[in-house]
């Protein structure tokens, strides 16, 4: 089993994502080092994001085999969740994926892959391994 070795970086929610990039880009004096019309990152581990299940902060945990830990939290109970045609998250195996990996959600990003899953709770947890670029 793959566990976390660290913590990766939060995503906040943005509903307005221009004025928050705006706003963070003047707290933190540095702009987005990534940014898609959804998403942006900031070089210090944080990001925005205007995605429809981003609705509170959600921290990503760092892993060294990705698939390992995916597959070890689904085994214990938790729900492989993927990015469908609307922006929000879907049950693997319910919604045609559009983002990821359509049998784990694991998504591939220039530099990371990640994933969110849905704990047996209903807490959504976040895993991210660091690439290659």
């Amino acid at each position: 089993m793959s566990v976390p070795t660290g913590f990766a970086n939060a995503v906040y929610p943005a509903a307005d994502l221009d004025a928050s990039v705006a706003t963070f880009t003047a707290m933190l004096g540095a702009e987005p080092v990534f940014r898609t019309p959804d998403y942006a990152m900031y070089a210090i581990g944080i990001a925005l994001s205007s995605k429809p299940w981003v609705r509170h902060p959600l921290p990503f945990w760092t892993v060294s085999d990705i698939a390992a830990a995916h597959a070890s939290m689904v085994a214990a109970g938790a729900t492989a969740l993927g990015e469908i045609a609307d922006g929000s998250l879907a049950e693997i195996g319910t919604a045609r994926v559009v983002n990821g990996d359509p049998a784990t959600g694991i998504v591939d990003m220039p530099g990371n892959r990640l994933a969110v899953l849905k704990a047996a709770d209903g807490n959504l947890i976040a895993i991210n391994q660091t690439v290659g670029w």
